[in-house]
């Protein structure tokens, strides 16, 4: 089920129809400040994915991103109207209608082109990327492949996914260092080369034995451990911007509550390897 973003002309006639104050009863806090810069939350009433508040399974996507589903609110009330029993459907559609009601009249209207550009951007810009990774790429066939489609949450896994194959990859790389004094006697003794010099040298002169212990013994784990503890604030960061907008995540939530446990873990527990 996809996650549409409300049409250009449905956002024009939430603002249009707002005074530039949130919905909420009473409170007159601007949805766009001086500047120019929206501030406030489009909320939906009934929500767009099943882990929402008041979430309607009988509605489509297009029903969900209508006109008639949707409301602006500060950041408080959006928060405030999650409490699905103090605030089911009946009382959000009575909230948005009489919230309407009081700006029939409202000469209000938001920036028509920073509006127009934002939302042109947000829906450009990633058809663009799709393109240029597959059709125009000029070996597609061996092309890096960019996720263009997916969410934040399948972004992260990929990204922890890398770092799992990097590691793995360098075990290898260690295992085959390791072997590398074997395979070397082994090797000149297939050729009828004395090999006993080589035996016989102590462990901390070989050349093979003592080669790039300190990159994989130390450096290896030390970078695997701080990107790890890079990728988790990062996560951190970014889903606290998004929650920001989208409050009514559930996944989001799960998500950002997770990465901030593992995080809060790594930054008490994680020690660097010397």
């Amino acid at each position: 089920m996809a996650r549409l973003a409300p049409k250009l002309e449905t956002i024009r006639a939430l603002f249009a129809r707002s005074g530039n104050q949130c919905a909420f009863p009473g409170c007159i806090h601007p949805l766009v400040n001086d500047k120019q810069k929206f501030i406030g939350q489009v909320c939906h009433i009934e929500a767009a994915m099943p882990e929402g508040e008041r979430y309607n399974p009988e509605q489509n996507d297009e029903q969900r991103r209508s006109y008639e589903n949707l409301l602006i609110l500060c950041y408080q009330h959006h928060i405030e109207t999650d409490v699905v029993e103090e605030y089911p459907v009946e009382a959000m559609i009575k909230m948005k209608r009489e919230h309407e009601a009081n700006f029939l009249k409202s000469d209000f209207k938001i920036d028509e082109a920073a509006l127009h550009k934002l939302m042109r951007d947000v829906e450009t810009y990633w058809d663009k990327i799709e393109v240029l990774n597959t059709v125009e790429h000029s070996m597609e066939d061996l092309a890096f492949r960019v996720t263009t489609k997916g969410g934040y949450s399948k972004l992260f896994d990929d990204a922890r996914e890398t770092i799992t194959r990097i590691e793995e990859l360098l075990e290898r790389l260690s295992q085959s260092n390791d072997r590398l004094n074997d395979d070397f006697i082994n090797f000149i003794e297939e050729h009828g080369v004395d090999s006993s010099v080589f035996k016989e040298l102590p462990y901390s002169v070989s050349p093979f034995n003592i080669r790039n212990w300190e990159d994989f013994a130390l450096s290896r784990p030390n970078c695997l451990i701080q990107i790890r503890i890079d990728l988790l604030t990062i996560e951190i960061k970014y889903l606290e911007e998004f929650l920001k907008t989208n409050s009514q995540d559930k996944q989001a939530i799960a998500y950002l509550e997770d990465a901030k446990s593992r995080l809060a873990d790594m930054a008490q527990n994680a020690v660097m390897y010397d």
